[in-house]
């Protein structure tokens, strides 16, 4: 949920671990029932865990960034989409565009959680994740674990999975990495992918899909381009080029118009003139 909403600052996310409906509840329940699917859940159960599934930067992650040191990166707001530049030390940021409050910070996820994320930094979810958020929107993420909700991922999401992934992704650039094969239930969604694993999926690409050298697809694909490299399989449906979309704002054409005078009106009395000289006069029949 978005940090600027201020209606809703004094209630709490909380997620049903059944079925990973997001609604608000008082900060101070211990338990409620899902408003979809109307199963009871402990909501302090569901935060101990989380709390327990959250790790912090381990000391190499520490000693990496303070070796790299300050570095300048782009974010950009979920709010109005406005792009700027921060440092990379930096926790939060505010958009310059619309205020709105943006998080920076790095979710490392090893376990159940259930409540949603919003971050411009980057999203881990290891080996052991079971994640059941509604929704995770990040800058960049690298996924190994279980995700049964939507990733929004502004960057770059890495995925090194086995098995079947119930999540939707929409991200930037997708990567499939090496020794993964993994079949994605619902529609993936990315600008450009690249493909070093094996995947069964159906793509809809807005650039280039790419399949490496050791990678297979199966499946169907929607994109501009395709580019398969020497010892990349595809196998499946194949449709090149996007379709067109109107823009939002349709553009204002001037069309010339041409004024004719309008014909002088004449007076009242020159109506009554005229419709007195073509009265038939009296026993006669009006003319055809």
């Amino acid at each position: 949920m978005a940090a600027n909403t201020p209606k809703d600052a004094d209630k709490t996310s909380a997620d049903c671990p059944h079925c990973g409906f997001s609604q608000l509840e008082s900060p101070f329940a211990k338990s409620t029932f899902c408003r979809k699917c109307g199963q009871h859940y402990s909501i302090e159960k569901l935060l101990a865990k989380e709390i327990s599934s959250l790790k912090g930067p381990s000391f190499f992650d520490k000693l990496t960034k303070l070796v790299s040191g300050e570095k300048i990166r782009d974010i950009s707001c979920f709010s109005c989409g406005h792009h700027q530049q921060v440092s990379s030390a930096a926790q939060s940021s505010l958009c310059p565009q619309c205020s709105s409050y943006i998080d920076l910070r790095d979710f490392k996820i090893a376990g159940p959680f259930g409540r949603s994320i919003q971050t411009q930094g980057e999203v881990t979810l290891s080996s052991k994740a079971d994640v059941a958020s509604a929704k995770i929107s990040c800058g960049s993420a690298f996924i190994e674990g279980r995700l049964r909700g939507t990733l929004l991922c502004t960057g770059e999401a890495r995925f090194k999975v086995q098995g079947k992934f119930l999540g939707e992704i929409d991200a930037n650039r997708l990567i499939i990495e090496k020794k993964s094969e993994v079949e994605f239930v619902r529609t993936v969604k990315a600008q450009s992918v690249q493909i070093h694993g094996k995947i069964l999926a159906e793509i809809h690409c807005s650039g280039c899909v790419t399949i490496a050298n050791g990678g297979a697809l199966e499946g169907v694909i929607h994109a501009r381009a395709i580019n398969i490299e020497k010892g990349g399989i595809f196998s499946g449906e194949l449709f090149i080029g996007q379709e067109e979309v109107a823009p939002a704002i349709a553009e204002v054409v001037p069309v010339p118009v041409v004024v004719k005078p309008l014909p002088q009106k004449l007076p009242i009395q020159s109506y009554a003139a005229k419709a007195l000289r073509n009265r038939p006069a009296k026993g006669n029949p009006p003319p055809n």
